[in-house]
């Protein structure tokens, strides 16, 4: 070999080497959003009530409400939409759709106003929030909600 080439044989090998070198990166201690997802953050209110597509954070269970309440909390559901209804056992009292500020798989907020269409007939409701299938359009991930209701808002009347 010529010694005038041993410097660019040298040069070379060491390129080459360097550029066949293991390149890979540990990222074992790094999770993407969607991998924490389960967790809420810091800045997340209190979970009154949760499942693995809702978390409402007020009003909570248990509370006394009136002829309209709102209701905030995080959705992870398809394409960020889902339903609800509410119900004193007897009437359907209100229901409706509501969209969340992002879809699945992130979490994403929601606020929305229940409105009573008509007087309760019991003393209690239930909020039910649910998902609807994407494959046949049956309730799925439903979330249930007792609440009271303030005095003198019960109709004693069928």
């Amino acid at each position: 070999m010529n010694i005038s080439r041993l410097p660019i044989a040298a040069l070379l090998a060491v390129i080459l080497l360097t550029g066949c070198a293991d390149q890979r990166t540990n990222v074992s201690d790094h999770k993407p959003a969607a991998a924490n997802a389960e967790e809420p953050d810091e800045q997340t209110p209190p979970t009154a009530a949760s499942n693995e597509a809702f978390r409402v954070f007020e009003p909570a269970e248990g509370s006394v409400v009136g002829k309209s309440f709102t209701v905030k909390g995080q959705a992870r559901v398809f394409e960020a939409t889902f339903g609800y209804s509410f119900e004193d056992g007897h009437n359907v009292l209100a229901e409706g759709h509501v969209t969340a500020d992002q879809g699945a798989p992130a979490w994403g907020d929601f606020e929305f106003t229940v409105t009573l269409a008509a007087a309760p007939t019991n003393t209690t409701g239930v909020l039910t929030i649910y998902e609807s299938s994407a494959k046949d359009g049956s309730h799925i991930h439903e979330l249930h909600l007792a609440y009271a209701f303030e005095d003198g808002l019960v109709s004693m009347e069928d």
